[in-house]
């Protein structure tokens, strides 16, 4: 693909962020063009026309500037949003977010700072990268307060906020968009010279730049108690939001003792900067996203740019899901999978993909002690699904990389949706994600099938005959097909069809 890379131009600018570079997603990235495009804040309408002119296939937004700054931002984004054109990154509206603004959508949802209590810190309300911040921002006692809210008021016109400074560590968290799911990526806490006292244990402007690329500020990854809270904390501050579509932020946390506070969600991560930078999420994608840079980058482009087909899948489960179990009830699904219950264990915990309503999950846990975790395309199926411990939304091929291992892998009533290639990627996945077992029915699709269901104008619920890839697929070893039955599955709802199918088991074994 050719992507255009809007960048917020230093040229005349002066800003302080300059001597930083731009980002080049070219550095990490080598399967698709990255064109860089500098847009500057006084002439970004007629830049951003010409832009509109070149035929990108896809456009990355890092235009950062707040409406005071001297670099393109808000206002150019704005005109960007009104174009029309697909972009990845910041909205308007995220990038209008101030910190208050963040307290308040965040309050209830996340635990923030107070703001009575010495010490106390001060922070311009908008802007990034701790501008105007300095070891002098905490304050002890009104005094120090009064001198540095009259300094900062002096150097920014955009507000600003005072709340209580928490001490404790400073940890910072990306997150980004995987379809209709947010995935935290692995935190990274911040490691402070000896020396350094509890108060001033903070990435202000010059911590943040200069002495963490220096190697005097160290990270590293964070592996500790608190790693799932961290995580959990970071997704429910971004969502607190509502920016969803923007693709990433990180999301910057102190955590004292088992308390968690939020202090903001950035739209700008340090990330695509120069090779070997010292900023810590370039680090964090490298070495924790599934692919490094380049699968961070198609899960962006991937996650913006869903087919419709699939949206129109889910749309059409949403429609009929009260009346999906039902449906369900109808078929020879519940028969079909009741006898491997009985047969075979599913104790442990168990990812269910395509788990929909539940139903499933329901066979299981009458007969065995399991935690259900699932998969599914459409909020409206997996709102029955009150029994699962958790439900991502999203395509399974794409959530299952971020999701972890399981005693269990199920899945019946959805993998004729995924043509061969994704097919195998997914079941690939399955045996490096299951412990124990892998249970799944694969549909016997015809291709009258189809036809009838495209000249009833239904062509995006056209599926696949995946037996033939399962029966020649080469299974790992340390694993055997313990159950093959070709079964009747279901009829459909649509044009009346009689499915057939072939439920199939992988037990894994000691060699």
């Amino acid at each position: 693909m050719k992507i255009g890379v809007l960048l917020s131009s230093y040229e005349g600018a002066g800003s302080d962020f300059e001597d930083y570079g731009y980002q080049d997603p070219s550095l990490y990235v080598k399967q698709h063009e990255f064109v860089p495009l500098y847009i500057t804040k006084n002439n970004a309408v007629q830049e951003i026309d010409k832009v509109c002119e070149e035929n990108f296939d896809l456009l990355i937004n890092f235009l950062w500037g707040q409406r005071i700054d001297v670099v393109a931002g808000i206002d150019a984004v704005e005109y960007l949003e009104s174009k029309g054109l697909p972009f990845i990154g910041n909205t308007s509206k995220f990038l209008s977010i101030s910190k208050a603004d963040f307290k308040k959508a965040a309050a209830g949802i996340v635990l923030v700072p107070g703001e009575s209590k010495f010490p106390l810190i001060v922070k311009p309300a908008t802007g990034c990268g701790s501008l105007h911040m300095t070891e002098k921002s905490v304050c002890h006692n009104p005094n120090e307060l009064e001198e540095q809210v009259a300094l900062l008021k002096s150097k920014t016109t955009d507000g600003i906020i005072v709340e209580e400074f928490i001490e404790g560590e400073e940890i910072s968290v990306m997150v980004v968009e995987v379809d209709d799911e947010v995935i935290a990526m692995n935190p990274i806490v911040y490691e402070f010279p000896v020396e350094t006292t509890p108060t001033q244990k903070f990435l202000h402007f010059n911590n943040k730049f200069d002495a963490v690329d220096q190697g005097t500020i160290k990270f590293h990854l964070y592996q500790g108690d608190l790693l799932d809270r961290l995580k959990e904390t970071a997704c429910k501050a971004y969502q607190a939001l509502n920016v969803s579509g923007c693709g990433y932020a990180r999301v910057d946390i102190r955590a004292s003792g088992q308390d968690l506070y939020v202090l903001e969600v950035n739209p700008t991560p340090a990330f695509f900067y120069k090779l070997g930078n010292e900023f810590g999420d370039d680090y964090v994608i490298s070495h924790c996203f599934p692919g490094g840079h380049e699968g961070f980058m198609e899960t962006l482009i991937n996650t913006k740019l869903r087919s419709s087909r699939m949206l129109k899948v889910k749309t059409t489960y949403d429609l009929m899901s009260d009346k999906y179990n039902d449906i369900m009830h109808s078929s020879n699904y519940p028969k079909v999978f009741s006898d491997i219950v009985s047969r075979y264990s599913f104790q442990g915990s168990v990812l269910d993909l395509g788990c929909g309503t539940g139903g499933i999950g329901t066979l299981i846990q009458a007969v065995h002690n399991a935690t259900l975790t699932g998969i599914d395309l459409s909020p409206n199926m997996v709102a029955q699904a009150k029994h699962y411990e958790k439900v991502y939304l999203g395509e399974m091929q794409n959530i299952m990389p971020f999701v972890g291992d399981f005693d269990h892998v199920v899945s019946f009533g959805a993998l004729h949706f995924l043509q061969k290639e994704t097919f195998l990627n997914v079941l690939d996945r399955c045996f490096a994600q299951s412990r124990h077992s892998i249970t799944v029915g694969i549909e016997g699709i015809s291709e009258e099938f189809n036809k009838r269901l495209a000249e009833m104008g239904k062509d995006h619920l056209h599926t696949y005959n995946n037996t033939p890839v399962i029966d020649f697929y080469t299974v790992p070893k340390g694993w055997r097909l313990v159950h093959k039955q070709r079964d009747f599955f279901w009829k459909s709802p649509s044009t009346g069809d009689e499915v057939y199918g072939t439920a199939y088991r992988f037990e894994s074994f000691e060699e």
